[in-house]
């Protein structure tokens, strides 16, 4: 278990600086700066500071006294470290109870900073660390004065859909991409999950399916070496999340679901890019016909049920 005291934003900026250092191809030896991490992920250098003390609990940097920190292994050999198993903190569990409030429509189109902290009962700080991502993630925009509004197409089928046309367009396309490179060891480690997944009898849990998806799609993009289509496909993957949860309620077929998935990491792992990419299209083209089927079904579905779908899913 880390010693360090990590919360889920420090340790997603842990992921993306690993992400970074990948589509940078940096070596071992390349000095990693706070300041200049900082600016480029949009947050502050505490922050920072925690995910290269987290990464360096994982031997793969190390502080250099005034110095900032130092890498330790090449690109290439990078591997994510396992992620944390422990409760989730109150942001994470607070953003997970506003997508099903945004989901179910149960959020007003317009609040204050106050209002949102009394309603989730969160502190001051965590409360604007909470809006500060739902904005980046697209969920919500800022009003007049200290007022924050709802997007207000989020939940609509036409949304869903156009957030997988966009999707057709550029996950197939980066796999083709001139500085793609193949991060063996990371796609062999999904390789492993998607296996076990397949060769498991008994049910998955619904959040457990997801991010194994999420991550998939994730790490595809990262080999890329384009970290705007790695940024794009993150904030897919979170938008789609309230949706897909209780899709997995409608058409669930896990062990189909990975051999689509696992099929690619094999191309992928032979180098055939081209069939990888071709078989990616044919993944989110049968994806937006299941989001499609499951929307329709939702609309004809009792909310209470919904509502209780979902909020198992998440508490899994």
């Amino acid at each position: 278990m880390s010693k360090t005291a990590i919360t889920a934003l420090q340790q997603k900026l842990a992921s993306q600086i690993i992400h970074w250092i990948r589509s940078e191809h940096l070596s071992a030896g390349y000095r990693l700066k706070e300041a200049e991490l900082a600016q480029r992920l949009g947050v502050s250098r505490t922050p920072i500071r925690a995910a290269l003390l987290y990464l360096q609990e994982h031997q793969l940097v190390r502080s250099l006294p005034y110095r900032g920190f130092e890498l330790l292994v090449d690109s290439s050999e990078l591997t994510e470290p396992e992620k944390n198993t422990e409760q989730p903190p109150v942001e994470e569990k607070v953003y997970l109870r506003v997508l099903v409030d945004l989901f179910f429509q149960e959020l007003t189109e317009s609040f204050s900073e106050k209002e949102f902290q009394l309603h989730y009962q969160l502190s001051r700080h965590s409360g604007r660390n909470l809006l500060q991502q739902l904005e980046n993630d697209g969920l919500l925009s800022r009003g007049q004065g200290y007022k924050w509004q709802v997007n207000p197409s989020l939940n609509s089928l036409q949304h869903h859909y156009e957030s997988y046309r966009c999707r057709l367009m550029f996950e197939p396309a980066a796999l083709l991409e001139p500085q793609w490179q193949l991060n063996r060891s990371a796609l062999k480690q999904l390789q492993s999950r998607h296996q076990a997944i397949i060769e498991q009898n008994n049910p998955i849990p619904a959040k457990i399916l997801f991010q194994l998806s999420a991550d998939f799609h994730e790490q595809l993009i990262a080999c890329s070496g384009n970290r705007f289509l790695l940024q794009m496909m993150q904030q897919h993957n979170r938008l789609r999340k309230a949706t897909d949860l209780i899709s997995m309620q409608f058409k669930s077929s896990p062990v189909k679901a990975c051999q689509r998935r696992l099929n690619i990491i094999n191309s992928l792992l032979i180098g055939d890019n081209k069939d990888a990419a071709k078989q990616l299209t044919a993944l989110l083209e049968n994806d937006i016909r299941v989001m499609q089927d499951s929307y329709r079904q939702a609309t004809e579905t009792p909310k209470a049920q919904l509502k209780h779908w979902l909020q198992q899913a998440l508490d899994e």
